[in-house]
């Protein structure tokens, strides 16, 4: 009996056609899902530390030949900045 009624929420069994009790259920599910992840993902990537393979957030520019690289604590060329240093600007 749950085996019946799981397979028609997901959208397995055959009540309307073939593929069409899929795409209503479950499916549906997977095509909204994709670009939310592709969203999250794009996201995480623009404000990650530039630093690569670390994947902590970055909080700190630093400017190096020009250009503004956003880096985490520990990756910032003179440690973690104090509280006054990132208030005031001088981080950099």
């Amino acid at each position: 009996m749950i085996g019946h009624w799981l397979a028609h929420v997901l959208g397995l069994d055959n009540a309307a056609g073939a593929w069409a009790s899929f795409w209503s259920g479950i499916g549906s599910d997977l095509i909204s899902g994709t670009p939310l992840a592709g969203v999250a993902i794009t996201l995480l990537r623009h404000h990650n530390c530039h630093f690569q393979w670390c994947f902590r957030v970055g909080r700190y520019p630093v400017e190096i030949d020009g250009t503004v690289w956003t880096v985490c604590a520990k990756h910032h060329p003179t440690g973690p900045p104090t509280h006054a240093a990132t208030s005031t600007g001088g981080a950099t």
